[in-house]
C-alpha cells in the first residue's frame, strides 16, 4: 500500500535513469481535464505556473495526463486515468451526456452529410475499457440538420471510427514508406466521414511523417494546419500540444522556403507567424527560460538570418 501511495502520487523527474519525484504541495493537487495550472521542472526544482484564469476560492487543478493525452475522447482519458492513477474522472470535460469535442464525426443523414455529430461522454463511473461505443452516439444532434442519431446509425459510425483506429494503429505500427497511392484513399476516407476527431488528428500526425520522407512538405504542411486547427477547436485553452504542432507548421514552412525560392518571403513570413504563435503559449506555460521556449526562440533567429541571404 505504501508503494502504492508514492507511485500514485508521485512525478518523473528523469528518462535515463528512470526517477521520481514526490513534493509536498504539488502530489495533493487534484487531476482536470481542462486544468488551470501546468508545472514543469527547472533544474531539480518543480514549478507551478497558471495555464488559465484562477479565481480566489478556485481549487488549482493540474493534469496528471501529457499535453497530447487531454486532446483525446473521453473513454479514452479515463480509461488512461483509471489505469495510471486509479480513479474514474468525473471533471468539467468528463461530466456524463456532454458533447466530446474530440469526437467529432460527419452527419450520415442522406440529406445531409455536411454537418458534424459529436459523440456524448460516457455515464459517471466505471467503463469496461477505452471503447468508442455507439451508444455515446445515440441521439446526438447534427450541427447543420439538427437531427438526432438513430441506433443503427450509431453503430455505423462507430465502426468507422474502429476502422480508423485500425488504420492509425497501422501506420504507427509499419516501417515501411507508404505509396502515395494509398495515402491519398486513406485520407480521402478519413474526409468523408470524420470532422474534428482525435483519431483523424493522429492520423495526420502520421502523414505528416509520411510526406516529410518523401519532402513533399506542401503536403506536410496542409496537414499541419489541420492539425493546429482540431486543437485549436478540441480543447478549451493554452494547450502544449497545439505549440509544438504550430512550431513544427513553422519548421515546414522554412523547408518550403528553401525547395521554392519564389516563395520565399512568404514561407519566412509563414513560419515566423507560426514560431510567434506557438512562443504565446509556451513563454505563458512554462516561462521565458524553458527549453520550450528557447528551443523556438533559436529557430526564430536563424530565420531572421536566412530571410537576409
Amino acid at each position: 500500500r505504501l508503494i502504492q501511495i508514492g507511485v500514485l502520487n508521485c512525478f518523473e523527474s528523469s528518462d535515463k535513469p528512470q526517477g521520481y519525484s514526490t513534493y509536498f504541495f504539488s502530489s495533493f493537487m487534484s487531476h482536470s481535464c481542462c486544468p488551470n495550472a501546468v508545472w514543469h521542472y527547472t533544474g531539480t526544482d518543480h514549478v507551478l505556473r497558471c495555464r488559465r484564469d484562477i479565481s480566489v476560492g478556485d481549487e488549482v487543478c493540474i493534469s496528471y495526463l501529457p499535453e497530447n493525452g487531454l486532446l483525446q475522447s473521453a473513454p479514452n482519458r479515463r480509461m488512461e486515468l483509471h489505469e495510471t492513477k486509479r480513479f474514474w474522472c468525473d471533471c468539467e470535460r468528463c461530466l456524463p451526456d456532454h458533447d466530446d469535442f474530440s469526437r467529432g464525426l460527419v452527419c450520415p443523414k442522406p440529406k445531409c452529410k455536411k454537418g458534424v455529430v459529436f459523440a456524448k461522454t460516457p455515464a459517471a463511473g466505471p467503463a469496461k475499457d477505452n471503447t468508442l461505443l455507439p451508444v455515446h452516439l445515440i441521439g446526438s444532434t447534427c450541427s447543420e440538420c439538427g437531427e438526432a442519431m438513430t441506433r443503427p446509425e450509431a453503430t455505423k459510425l462507430a465502426a468507422l471510427e474502429k476502422k480508423l483506429q485500425e488504420l492509425v494503429d497501422e501506420y504507427t505500427e509499419s516501417d515501411k514508406d507508404p505509396p502515395q497511392r494509398k495515402l491519398e484513399l486513406d485520407e480521402a476516407f478519413v474526409d468523408e466521414h470524420f470532422r474534428q476527431h482525435v483519431l483523424a488528428d493522429l492520423f495526420f500526425e502520421q502523414l505528416c511523417t509520411a510526406y516529410g520522407s518523401k519532402k513533399k512538405y506542401g503536403e506536410q504542411r496542409r496537414l499541419l494546419e489541420r492539425r493546429c486547427a482540431f486543437h485549436k477547436a478540441a480543447y478549451p485553452g493554452l494547450s502544449g500540444a497545439h505549440a509544438w504542432a504550430c512550431e513544427a507548421l513553422g519548421d515546414c514552412h522554412r523547408a518550403l522556403s528553401a525547395q521554392n525560392a519564389n516563395g520565399k518571403k512568404a514561407s519566412f513570413a509563414d513560419a515566423q507567424r507560426c514560431y510567434h504563435e506557438a512562443l504565446e503559449v509556451l513563454r505563458l506555460m512554462f516561462g521565458p527560460d524553458h527549453e520550450y521556449v528557447t528551443d523556438v526562440e533559436s529557430k526564430e533567429a536563424l530565420l531572421e538570418i536566412e530571410a537576409i541571404r
